[in-house]
């Protein structure tokens, strides 16, 4: 059996200094350079290159909005995933070296653009050339290593792994009394995936890319829909549903329920294993890290489902189980 992975604590101010420090210096360089350089831009400005030379132009302020929004989309989204908490210390390490080598190369391209322009004089005579482009991928690798090594530097090694929580409390159920249980639970990927998706298409759109655009979209908003999930624990047994959604995702009603347990889920990637896991005998919906319920069915399967306060959703569970079984004989007479 593989050791488990070591999860990193909470983020430390320097390893929030390391994540986002490269994402506002190249929105800074940017800036910057395009300032200096606005004199002598033509108006529109060339931003797309072939060997033949410009044959795509923008306005200069839908560039500069297009390549600010890209730097502060993607550099955001990667950021905010290296700074989840829990997380894997090599995962934080790996998307924090991701955020570097974005940084370096989104910022170093936006910026080579202006100055292409500025130097041809027109935006017809603008030239890009390709070996220039491949320097770029060069210097965001090495960015990416430095990211790597001041990542390692301020993400502390993760504290020795606390006692297992104790078992889940019985409850007992009146009788006619009734109660239920209910939490919302979410994806840090799909939760960080999914809006800077929505905002790709936002930046598309302003680059005069709108057929990429459309596709950004309905992605982007799938998967922010399907993002969180809503755990219900009642006398309708356990269900999940999806935001919006008027039908259940699943439905395991209380008399296919044999038994229910806690479980602890944990990360086993750089994004874990989220999403819907299916196997021999076996299923589950795992969208963060920590407790989770275990519910085996009278058919031998099993479903699990993160959700926080797991133990007393099992709690309920069991309760209600329980009182379905001893009402059975009475409603079948």
């Amino acid at each position: 059996m593989p050791p488990r992975p070591r999860l990193s604590p909470r983020p430390s101010r320097a390893a929030v200094a390391v994540t986002v420090l490269p994402t506002a210096a190249a929105a800074a360089a940017v800036l910057l350079v395009y300032a200096k350089l606005r004199p002598r831009l033509p108006d529109p400005l060339a931003v797309h290159f072939s060997g033949d030379g410009a044959d795509g132009a923008l306005p200069g302020w839908r560039f500069l909005a297009a390549s600010l929004g890209l730097i502060a989309l993607i550099g955001g989204a990667l950021a905010r995933l290296a700074l989840a908490d829990p997380l894997p210390a090599r995962a934080r390490r790996t998307l924090t070296a991701g955020t570097w080598a974005a940084a370096a190369l989104l910022g170093t391209l936006c910026c080579l653009v202006p100055a292409a322009n500025a130097h041809a004089g027109r935006a017809a005579d603008a030239r890009l050339p390709g070996t220039v482009v491949a320097l770029c991928g060069g210097g965001a690798v090495l960015a990416a290593a430095v990211g790597l090594l001041l990542s390692g530097a301020v993400v502390r090694p993760a504290p020795a792994a606390a006692a297992a929580p104790p078992a889940p409390a019985p409850i007992e159920l009146a009788a006619g009394e009734s109660a239920s249980w209910s939490r919302t639970v979410g994806s840090p990927l799909l939760g960080t995936l999914g809006p800077a998706l929505l905002g790709l298409a936002a930046v598309l759109l302003l680059a005069g890319a709108g057929a990429g655009a459309l596709p950004a979209a309905l992605i982007g908003a799938l998967t922010t829909a399907t993002g969180r999930v809503r755990v219900t624990v009642d006398r309708n047994g356990l269900t999940v549903r999806l935001p919006l959604v008027r039908r259940p995702w699943v439905q395991l009603p209380l008399e296919r329920i044999a038994a229910a347990d806690r479980r602890e889920v944990r990360w086993t990637g750089v994004f874990g294993d989220e999403g819907y896991r299916s196997g021999p005998g076996r299923s589950g919906l795992v969208l963060r890290p920590g407790e989770a319920v275990a519910v085996r069915l009278t058919d031998g399967r099993e479903f699990t489902v993160s959700a926080p306060d797991a133990g007393t959703a099992v709690g309920l569970l069991d309760a209600l189980v329980r009182r379905s079984r001893e009402d059975r004989p009475c409603s079948s007479a």
